[in-house]
């Protein structure tokens, strides 16, 4: 008889056993799914846990995409159904889908449909037990006979949502609004609130909450015929846009200015930032803020939050509180692609080395995310690429002062084969994050994966109180690697509490699951295993009693 290593390092918080694969080149699969998985964004589910939602062409031969959504509570523990919820599927493509918070684990999530032949703005609303809450298939926000493209959502802090989108109703693009309630029920103007309807093209709308059930919406505009201006407009919870018709200026520099950023200031007001080219040469990162009635706060089209050579681009940003802004970029100062970091205060002053500091190590990064970590600091992550030519996701963390706490160049998220690409993450409500990803792997499309670092910078929590002799039960696989006759069984089972055993592969997907009774042994049927390493977790139901171990199937 070959017994099991027993796992060394099994954690536990309170009582709840941590489920995320701490090894960054497995991680834990969210969506593996036949084609594409892509173009995922993520919310916190109220609880320290993760919600994603991502444009899913599984069930199509061809180009259509459909919406699906996931929730992983704080522990790892996927709670939905397996490879995800389906929003909609709807005939034609679904696509570019996004997702808020709407409070108590709950999330709206819109998207751009094509059902009846042209594109509209559909929602649905689902709840934290993973119930659809609305019409199959999602209500319609905007179903005119144009084309409305690219929607952006925030909550309504009701329960609800305030969705933006782009309109061509006037032939060139231009920006509306709508609220739809808790129920689902449309709040506005049929068709929407025309945000921006000035002559011209306005484009990529941002959307903020203004903390008093309204939101700031941002976009860029080509209104003087020339070049792209950024602006910003307030709407109020009636769907009453509050300062100039048509927006406010936020920056009217010569040369084009574009891809603007929104955050709130913690002041119903906002912070916005965007790639600006008024030195007419390359892209620089530049920010303003605007108060709750709508005047700029800082110097005449904005402050210069990066005026390095060469190009920056791809900005996000991040309110973390009283410090102010961080914003992260990327940037070819050094004639290759970086990842830099700037924190600016609320009055726009930049607080550390002029034009920011690098975060990256790699031979090039792209793709910037910034979250708050949840404690005054800022996590930020990116895909960084390797010398075989792939890419990797990497992440480090700031501290309310903007001083680097993980080790130089980041920490790796995930290094697993192939491409990892397009992270978005959340903070897990202790100072570190979840993040979900594309991920390449598996073949020639791309799934869904997800990780999980600690407040430190690791998959493990070092510091937090090791299994016990009052909480382990020795449990051991035989024979192993397995075979016709295999079993997994509890060794003195003194609670005499039925158990539960979870199953997972080597990329961290959940294969099987069984209840057992106190007394009896869970045999393994060495057919259904194809070759590998697999793991297994045993719950003492009722009881803070867990097992862990791993067997390997030979086929």
């Amino acid at each position: 008889m070959k017994k099991l290593f027993f796992c060394t390092y099994i954690f536990i918080s309170l009582t709840t056993l941590a489920q995320w694969n701490s090894n960054n080149s497995i991680n834990t699969g969210v969506a593996i799914a036949p084609k594409s998985q892509n173009n995922v964004h993520t919310i916190s589910d109220s609880n320290n846990g993760i919600i994603m939602v991502w444009d899913d062409n599984r069930n199509d031969a061809t180009t259509k995409d459909d919406i699906y959504v996931q929730r992983f509570n704080s522990s790892g523990v996927r709670k939905w159904t397996l490879y995800g919820v389906n929003i909609c599927s709807a005939a034609n493509a679904q696509k570019n889908s996004t997702i808020a918070d709407v409070g108590n684990g709950n999330a709206i999530i819109t998207w751009e449909d094509r059902r009846d032949g042209n594109h509209d703005v559909y929602a649905q609303k689902i709840d934290s037990l993973g119930n659809i809450l609305w019409t199959t298939n999602g209500v319609a926000v905007c179903n005119k006979t144009t084309t409305q493209k690219s929607p952006k959502i925030v909550s309504d802090n009701a329960g609800g949502a305030i969705i933006v989108w782009e309109d061509s109703l006037n032939f060139y693009w231009d920006i509306y609004a709508q609220r739809i309630s808790s129920a689902g029920a449309i709040m506005w103007t049929t068709g929407g609130v025309a945000v921006c309807s000035s002559p011209n093209t306005q484009a990529n709308p941002k959307i903020e909450a203004d903390g008093l059930g309204g939101a700031i919406i941002t976009w860029q505009d080509k209104r003087n015929n020339a070049d792209y201006d950024i602006y910003a407009q307030k709407i109020d919870a009636s769907g009453a846009t509050q300062w100039t018709a048509n927006g406010v200026v936020i920056c009217n520099a010569v040369n084009t200015q574009n891809n603007a950023r929104i955050e709130s200031d913690g002041a119903n007001g906002a912070i916005i930032g965007w790639a600006d080219k008024r030195n007419a040469i390359d892209n620089n990162i530049y920010a303003q803020r605007i108060n709750a009635s709508g005047t700029v706060q800082w110097t005449a089209n904005g402050i210069s939050v990066c005026s390095a050579s060469n190009n920056q681009s791809a900005i996000d940003m991040k309110y973390i509180g009283s410090t102010g802004v961080v914003f992260s970029w990327k940037d070819e100062r050094a004639g290759v692609n970086e990842i830099y970091t700037q924190l600016v205060s609320l009055s726009g002053t930049a607080q550390l080395t002029a034009n920011g500091i690098k975060l990256s190590n790699a031979l090039k990064s792209l793709s910037p995310n910034v979250v708050s970590d949840g404690a005054g600091g800022a996590i930020v992550a990116w895909q960084d690429s390797t010398a075989l030519g792939s890419w990797d996701i990497t992440s480090q963390k700031l501290n309310s002062a903007g001083v680097i706490q993980w080790p130089s160049g980041g920490v790796v998220v995930c290094d697993a084969n192939d491409d990892q690409q397009y992270v978005s993450q959340v903070s897990d409500g202790n100072g570190g994050a979840i993040y979900a990803w594309e991920d390449r792997r598996n073949g020639s499309h791309y799934d869904i994966y997800v990780h999980h670092l600690y407040s430190t910078g690791t998959p493990n929590y070092v510091g937090i109180k090791e299994l016990n002799k009052s909480n382990q039960v020795p449990s051991v696989c035989f024979p192993n690697p397995i075979g016709s006759n295999s079993v997994i069984q509890l060794n003195n089972n003194f609670s005499n509490h039925p158990w539960e055993i979870s199953i997972f592969d080597a990329t961290g997907k959940l294969v099987k699951t069984a209840n057992i009774k106190s007394n009896q042994t869970y045999s393994l049927n060495a057919s259904e295993y194809s070759e590998g390493i697999y793991f297994y977790i045993i719950h003492i139901k009722n009881q803070s009693l867990y097992s862990k171990g791993s067997f390997i199937s030979a086929n």
